[in-house]
């Protein structure tokens, strides 16, 4: 999700020769066919597009126990409802992102600012008060929050962090990207 984000940030020139270059392999006479531009003007594009994403990644990574430590943090922090608790492991500017696919329930746009999202955990505790079980997990290497709702996962959240807070959050309730996560055991529900 998180490179999802850094190539919504591209233009859709960059991103197309990026994707085009990076991930299919395509050589640079087929990306200028495709998209009716020189190939000096393909390679230049990708070289931007290169600086454009490297420059977005936080130049120090928190380890993933200090990441864990902010998930903690930041569910206990929603559990009690305690909000400066909350405010205290976001970023001023964090941002939350979401992706609901039209299946689960996510605002349509990033929610910006550590007051905002802030606001929006309010209604996680809401749900957790009603039977939403969440629960640290590691998800594609990394720690996050997985929720269940009658043993079944409800949601996955990963982190990003910046200065031992949390900069952005990644929301996933679309439940078909969800299929693929185990069940909470009974006696776990």
């Amino acid at each position: 999700m998180a490179f999802l984000v850094l190539l919504e940030r591209l233009t859709p020139l960059g991103r197309a020769v990026f994707l085009l270059r990076e991930v299919f392999e395509y050589e640079y006479a087929e990306i200028s066919a495709i998209l009716g531009q020189s190939e000096v003007n393909c390679r230049q594009i990708l070289t931007r597009a290169r600086k454009h994403i490297g420059a977005m990644r936080p130049r120090f990574e928190a380890s993933q126990e200090k990441q864990r430590q902010l998930l903690e943090q930041f569910l206990e922090a929603v559990r009690t409802g305690n909000m400066d608790q909350l405010l205290s492991v976001l970023s001023d500017d964090a941002v939350l992102y979401a992706d609901g696919g039209g299946k689960g329930f996510a605002p349509p746009e990033p929610v910006r600012g550590a007051s905002n999202v802030a606001r929006g955990a309010d209604t996680f505790r809401k749900l957790i008060a009603h039977g939403l079980v969440p629960r640290i997990a590691e998800i594609n290497g990394e720690p996050g929050i997985v929720t269940y709702v009658n043993g079944k996962p409800h949601s996955a959240m990963m982190i990003r962090t910046q200065k031992d807070r949390i900069q952005a959050l990644y929301l996933v309730t679309n439940p078909e990207k969800l299929a693929h996560l185990r069940r909470l055991p009974d006696e776990e529900s």
